[in-house]
């Protein structure tokens, strides 16, 4: 069936009435509703760059609409504003300006069967207060770590004395004031919402033990597969080549990781190179001191710089205790390279079975790690590993389509 091509609002201003930003899709929209074809609303608040986790997500849902791969349902507007610089025109348009536009939009331009997706779980405070027609609200979440913060005991092995180990904190357990405040409107919005749409089988248990009363499904994102693929052989790395991605927020085990890969026996350490890519808050000159063999910390990095290092890496290490889905072990093993991850959720949802290793114990990493090495040192090209990409299949962008097409209703998606 053709798409609906309707406008799609960016605005940096609040419009002084939203009559002058919906009027000119009024008569196309009214020729929806005589069809019976239902209509789908996308919120968010400030605009995210596609190169995050979350704005990556809302990106990749907003071309999966523009491509009609959802039948029956056409996507008529895309809310968010501009990032705003000042603190104050942040909360303006976060608490006031922006809830206002939407509900009102919805309002106007969706009916009871129609769809109003927020589509991640920092802009729940969208959802509109309840009313016989209202619109079916879909909220996104890709996690709970700052709706509710916990802290994570990890045991220094497998089964060892409970008192040895590892202390990491889940998320922000002191906001300031204004975050509270925030914090309990997201919460609230949560359970104003129908349907609670959850990236990972262990945040849907979650949300539904936080949100009784809202139902819950999960839907994994997905990723082009394809466009992570390696050329089938290359040659062999000089040094065995290590990669880990992600921030120094506690949870990603920095730490863990530091002290673990100096265990290593010296003599893999001086045949082995380290990058680390992500927001890393410590000075990378430091952080690379830590360590006594090669070791290169990349701040940022462009994606195809990144995607030549997933290309090239011999294992990519992310020791993470805890993921709302986990993009870097998933677009890894779509590019054939091994993983070595703790067993910790969500992203051991995303690892073939039984390959999660044990958080804490660090003999357990040394022996996974030691094992690839000495693969590394057998082996006289690099190729790579294609169970590991036809494992990332299921994660395909096709089953995300086909699984999200049933939390909108439409059991046909993804063609």
């Amino acid at each position: 069936m053709k798409q609906f091509k309707g406008t799609l609002h960016f605005s940096g201003q609040e419009m002084s009435s939203l009559e002058e930003e919906a009027s000119p899709a009024q008569s196309m929209e009214s020729s929806l509703r005589s069809t019976g074809i239902r209509r789908v609303m996308l919120a968010r608040g400030g605009a995210l760059t596609k190169f995050s986790g979350i704005g990556g997500a809302h990106a990749a849902l907003v071309n999966h609409h523009n491509r009609a791969r959802f039948p029956d349902l056409h996507l008529i507007d895309v809310m968010e504003y501009p990032e705003q610089r000042s603190g104050f025109s942040r909360l303006m348009f976060r608490w006031f300006s922006h809830p206002r536009r939407v509900a009102k939009a919805c309002k106007q331009r969706l009916g009871a069967d129609d769809v109003l997706h927020i589509t991640d779980q920092e802009q729940a405070h969208l959802t509109p207060p309840r009313h016989s027609n209202r619109p079916k609200v879909i909220v996104t979440v890709h996690d709970l770590f700052h709706l509710f913060p916990e802290t994570m005991r990890i045991p220094a092995d497998d089964g060892g004395d409970e008192e040895e180990g590892e202390t990491v904190e889940i998320g922000d357990r002191n906001p300031g004031f204004f975050r509270r405040q925030d914090l309990q409107k997201l919460r609230d919005g949560l359970a104003r919402a129908d349907l609670l749409v959850c990236d990972s089988e262990h945040t849907r248990s979650a949300c539904e033990h936080a949100f009784p009363g809202v139902q819950t499904m999960t839907v994994p994102l997905g990723i082009d597969v394809d466009a992570y693929k390696a050329a089938d052989i290359q040659d062999k790395n000089k040094k065995f080549t290590m990669l880990f991605i992600g921030s120094s927020d506690p949870r990603k085990r920095l730490d863990f990781l530091c002290d673990m890969l100096m265990q290593l026996d010296e003599s893999i350490r001086q045949d082995a190179v380290l990058h680390i890519v992500g927001g890393v808050d410590n000075d990378g000159n430091k952080l690379s001191g830590r360590f006594d063999f090669e070791c290169h910390v990349h701040a940022s990095l462009g994606e195809l710089a990144l995607m030549h290092l997933r290309h090239t890496a011999d294992v990519l290490l992310f020791p993470s205790a805890a993921e709302g889905f986990g993009y870097p072990p998933l677009e890894s093993m779509a590019a054939g390279c091994p993983v070595l991850c703790s067993d910790l959720p969500a992203h051991n949802e995303l690892l073939p079975e039984g390959t999660g290793l044990p958080p804490g114990d660090v003999q357990a990493w040394l022996d996974a790690l030691n094992d690839r090495y000495q693969h590394w040192r057998a082996s006289e090209e690099k190729a790579p590993d294609q169970a590991l990409v036809l494992h990332a299949r299921k994660f395909s962008e096709d089953e995300f389509v086909r699984k999200m097409g049933l939390a909108y209703g439409c059991p046909d998606s993804g063609s």
